[in-house]
């Protein structure tokens, strides 16, 4: 079989017809290509060409040199050096163009995105080429190249002369912005740098021991806010707080509040955001230049395996370091929680600079439990009622539970009523609610093997 070819030179490009349809390719492209091949000449791209030309101020080659520096971001921490980088080219520079090109050939539109913080917006770049001149003296130029392979991920080159451009002095004033005068600075945010949608609670939410909320009183918000008076006296200026207890017992909920009281930036921490070792002290670091700040670790047992019941993990020799090593948390507090603070390693727990007050947030009493039950019960219409004896009977039960209690029985209420607009709640909606939520913790207790002792109270232990 013969198979006939028919090439046509056009004006800008060469087609070739064939029995399976037209191909046609650029001619110069075409050119460059073969003359390539042919010379075995280095091919230099469009976006190389741009940068050179603009860097060069119209000199030959041969006068200059063109250094490059770069820097790879891996998370969303990216977000707020962009912010700073534009922050100080706005205030001595100018970007005179924005370029992008497919394979350093073909222009193309440059990627920026919006990214979402707080109530505002920030323009990031993604993949594009930035020109950039000094406003008084134009002749003072650089090129930045932004090249993503994630989302945050992105590789980020600065080209410059060295007779044009102090590179280092760039990167202080953007080091300085980020820290000084970027977003993150008096911001709540967590470990992967998103900001923290924290309801908005007091103290009249939470009911917990005056002493208690004094300790957290002095070791956090007025320690925060007398760091420099610390300083000054010789004595550390971070502190240390652990707050331990069963689940369900209002320690979250304590961290929710001091959130709220605290003007400090905040960083918070759960226990799946923790996975590589690195990741520790690199928060601590930008904790450190964010100060006062405080540093909130929920369920530090579980955090990247902060235990030495089986061997020494690498993510606890950098924790331990991060609390109490050779840089100094200057401003820096602390503030952890667990529900098993016997799976924490002696180091963490008995060794002043690291946590330096320990708050057990055990089982309310019977008072608590009685004032407990009354805050949840406030909203609703109620009955003839006897707390008293529900408070009795609910030994052993966390705040959680207890609010349990008065789900469950405003339930009830408004099934008996059909679902009216506002059932009461009655004595007999209390009882069947603590009826139905101890045989689920019977139920519980048998699942883990757990035994239940009824007391002469007729309460439970959950936890033997």
């Amino acid at each position: 079989m013969v198979i006939y070819l028919t090439m046509f030179m056009a004006v800008n490009e060469l087609r070739i017809e064939t029995p399976i349809g037209p191909i046609t390719a650029p001619l110069e492209a075409l050119s460059e290509s073969l003359s390539y091949l042919a010379n075995q000449v280095r091919k230099t791209d469009k976006a190389d060409q741009s940068i050179e030309k603009f860097l060069s101020l119209g000199q030959d080659s041969e006068t200059y040199s063109i250094e490059s520096k770069r820097k790879f971001y891996i998370d969303r921490s990216y977000v707020f050096w962009m912010e700073a980088l534009l922050g100080v080219i706005d205030s001595e520079w100018e970007i005179t163009k924005v370029e992008n090109y497919n394979h350093g050939e073909n222009k193309t539109a440059p990627v920026w995105f919006d990214e979402k913080v707080g109530n505002r917006v920030i323009k990031v770049p993604h993949k594009l080429i930035m020109f950039v001149q000094n406003k008084t003296t134009p002749e003072n130029r650089f090129v930045i190249s932004f090249t993503p392979y994630d989302e945050y991920e992105v590789d980020v080159v600065t080209q410059f002369r060295s007779d044009q451009f102090d590179y280092t002095e760039f990167h202080a004033k953007m080091e300085t912005y980020f820290f000084e005068q970027g977003s993150l600075r008096g911001a709540h945010f967590d470990a992967s740098y998103k900001f923290l949608e924290t309801p908005q609670v007091d103290w009249d939410a939470i009911i917990i021991k005056n002493e208690d909320r004094h300790v957290l009183d002095r070791n956090l918000t007025r320690f925060i806010e007398s760091v420099p008076l610390f300083q000054d006296k010789g004595l550390r200026s971070s502190r240390g707080v652990l707050l331990t207890g069963p689940p369900g017992t209002g320690k979250t909920l304590t961290c929710k509040v001091l959130i709220n009281q605290l003007d400090a930036t905040v960083i918070y921490v759960a226990r799946d955001s923790i996975s590589d070792v690195g990741q520790i002290t690199s928060l601590y670091k930008v904790a450190r230049r964010l100060s006062p700040c405080v540093v909130i670790l929920e369920d530090i047992d579980t955090l990247g395996g902060l235990s030495r019941e089986d061997a020494d993990h690498p993510v606890l020799g950098e924790f331990l370091n991060c609390l109490a090593g050779v840089e100094d948390n200057h401003g820096v507090v602390t503030l952890a929680t667990t529900n098993h603070p016997e799976k924490l390693d002696w180091a963490l727990t008995d060794r002043p600079g690291r946590f330096d007050v320990r708050l057990d947030f055990g089982y309310p009493d019977e008072t608590l439990r009685e004032s407990i039950l009354s805050k949840y019960l406030s909203p609703f219409k109620t009955g003839k009622i006897n707390l008293t004896r529900i408070a009795k009977d609910t030994n052993k039960f966390s705040g959680a539970y207890l609010q349990e209690i008065i789900q469950s029985a405003f339930m009830l209420a408004h099934e008996e009523c059909d679902y009216c607009h506002e059932p009461v709640i009655m004595q007999s909606h209390l009882d069947m609610a603590l009826s139905h939520i101890k045989s689920q913790r019977e139920i519980v207790g048998r699942e883990k093997n757990l035994s239940y002792a009824s007391n002469e109270k007729g309460s439970y232990d959950l936890y033997g």
